[in-house]
């Protein structure tokens, strides 16, 4: 992942895009609780609300796959469809999960 090579795609400073990504994964993570307590609750507007925040925020940094991914999510949600949701949730964790981990090799 060439975090400078992606900051300068955005048109930001690599330090401020690194400070950039750590907010989306955080965010993004309180967005995917907020998005399964609405499935499970059966609050699919709130489901959807969350999935279009990662959505935007992803896209806004050059993030395609979450940002795509998320707004599969946000469709579902609309129409109610849990059936690829799992798979979908699970690729955002990972994909968090593994942006975090370089955000961590950055830092030290």
């Amino acid at each position: 992942m060439n975090l400078k090579e992606m900051a300068s795609n955005i048109g930001v400073d690599e330090g401020d895009f690194i400070e950039l990504l750590e907010m989306l994964v955080d965010v993004s993570l309180t967005d995917i609780k907020n998005f399964e307590a609405g499935v499970n609750t059966g609050n699919y507007i709130d489901a959807a609300m969350s999935a279009h925040s990662i959505k935007g925020a992803a896209g806004n940094l050059g993030m395609t796959d979450i940002s795509t991914t998320a707004a599969e999510l946000e469709k579902a949600a609309k129409s109610s469809d849990q059936s690829q949701m799992p798979e979908k949730v699970d690729f955002l964790k990972k994909e968090l999960s593994r942006l975090s981990d370089a955000l961590k090799q950055v830092r030290s």
